[in-house]
């Protein structure tokens, strides 16, 4: 399995959210914020990021006999080039899927499930643009910390900021 494969996978990027927000973790507490992976699934990603190195284990915890792994993301594993965009096609080709399978399904209905599909162009320098990056990031944060409860719905935000053709204004 190639890394653009492994770290594509979106319950993996889900576990990968779950480590950006905090420092380390065990299959246990993965399981209180991902509740809707089958229990035999997460293992399964969890043993497939450290197979690949990009979950280390940190620890352990010994409970009653047992022993329980303590993870943290291994980011330097994760900072790889990608000259050749494989990653970013196979992450636009995952987002393709998705909306695939959800159109095929059986309900499907755009207006009750807020569908969202929504494009603009910026004029901004870098910098202007890093801080607005920024402040999605702050956004995105602030939900990301809140913790499942009853009613809570699986949605996934992408954001993609892609260079234009355009000239450069002067």
């Amino acid at each position: 399995m190639e890394i653009a494969e492994v770290i594509m996978n979106p319950v993996r990027q889900r576990i990968f959210q779950y480590f950006l927000l905090h420092e380390t973790g065990t299959v246990k507490e993965l399981k209180k914020v991902l509740p809707d992976i089958p229990n035999a699934s997460l293992y399964r990603h969890i043993k497939i990021l450290n197979d690949h190195s990009i979950l280390l284990v940190v620890g352990e915890n010994r409970i009653r006999g047992t022993v329980e792994s303590v993870y943290r993301l291994n980011k330097d594993a994760l900072a790889t080039e990608d000259e050749s965009g494989n990653a970013v096609q196979m992450s636009l080709l995952g987002i393709c899927a998705s909306f695939a399978r959800y159109f095929s399904g059986g309900n499907v209905d755009p207006k009750k499930d807020m569908l969202l599909l929504t494009n603009c162009t910026l004029l901004l320098t870098d910098e202007e643009f890093m801080s607005f990056l920024s402040e999605i990031n702050e956004i995105a944060l602030k939900y990301m910390k809140i913790e499942p409860t009853g009613g809570c719905k699986t949605r996934r935000i992408t954001l993609i900021s892609a260079p234009t053709n355009e000239q450069e204004i002067k």
